[in-house]
């Protein structure tokens, strides 16, 4: 009897996430028809193919530069897959996360593909774990740098009041204490080669560099007046926002933190929606070789380890 009522709130997180996609897509629309839809074109025609060029090329090699961070941590668990077919999955992966919640992302692609690399499962499914969370460690380096638009956006008493009970109820704090836990043991694996967490740190700082030099690079080309750090301080917390499951690869969530963001920052509304919307499709575009192997290795993972090895070779 007890087993309906399991089901149903088993569904409601996904329930969840495709309302919140639904709602924050529609208040980005109801956003965007208040532009001035000239200007905001306008602006967008006004950038430069170079700059558009140069965004994507540093946008795509950031995207290179995260799959050797991942590779770093194969290698240290003794994992030894290519680059070339590290990169097929990262960008299967990152194709993948176009359709999938934010929180998962590509990260169940790589799964499927390591966890058919190796006897080894716990130390394949770890690699994908300590990636997410050293890209995670990486992008709050950059978060000292939104402090002027944290003054702006401090929260009110209410919501820091709400926020506080919501940490102090059992059933989220089972929850935390189970993530810290399995984090752990993910991390317990390096224990003994510290070194290689550092080197894909670093190399996901040279990933974060890339990309906000792409995002900069392009608000400079629609004149809006922001430094490479200020790019960062905004990045870094609509990065953040994307990461609470509350949309589809953060569709809305984004794009409403770089409007609102951006304008803070002194950009104009229709200037800021130019960047918002150009920067998305220019995320997409690099995803899309992904699109390519995305089939092949879903294939491969089922066809099991023995099959992955003979057709990377």
């Amino acid at each position: 009897m007890s087993s309906q009522p399991e089901k149903l709130l088993a569904g409601w997180p996904g329930r969840l996430r495709l309302i919140g996609t639904v709602l924050s897509i529609a208040l980005l629309a109801l956003l965007l028809a208040r532009q001035d839809w000239r200007a905001l074109m306008a602006s967008a025609r006004a950038l430069p193919a170079g700059t558009i060029a140069l965004a994507v090329l540093l946008m795509f090699l950031g995207q290179l530069l995260n799959t050797g961070r991942w590779l770093v941590l194969l290698r240290a668990q003794r994992i030894f897959i290519s680059y070339p077919h590290a990169a097929r999955l990262v960008f299967a992966g990152l194709f993948a996360s176009n359709f999938l919640p934010t929180t998962v992302g590509g990260d169940v692609v790589r799964l499927a593909g390591v966890m058919a690399e190796t006897p080894n499962r716990a130390a394949g499914a770890a690699t994908v774990i300590v990636d997410r969370i050293v890209s995670i460690f990486g992008m709050l380096f950059v978060l000292p740098f939104s402090w002027p638009l944290v003054k702006v956006l401090l929260v009110g008493r209410e919501v820091s009041a709400s926020l506080a009970m919501a940490v102090g109820d059992g059933g989220l704090r089972r929850r935390l204490r189970r993530s810290v836990r399995r984090l752990g043991d993910a991390l317990s694996l390096w224990a003994r080669r510290p070194s290689s967490l550092f080197v894909s740190l670093l190399l996901s700082w040279l990933g974060v560099a890339c990309y906000l030099a792409g995002v900069w690079v392009t608000a400079r080309g629609l004149d809006i007046p922001v430094s490479y750090w200020e790019v960062a301080g905004a990045t870094g917390l609509t990065y953040f926002m994307t990461l609470v499951p509350v949309s589809l690869n953060g569709y809305g969530v984004r794009e409403l933190g770089v409007l609102a963001f951006y304008v803070l920052l002194g950009a104009q509304p229709e200037q800021a929606a130019a960047l918002a919307l150009v920067t998305r499709a220019m995320l997409l575009g690099v995803s899309l070789p992904g699109a390519l192997w995305l089939g092949g290795v879903l294939r491969r993972a089922a066809a099991g380890p023995a099959q992955m090895m003979v057709s990377d070779e």
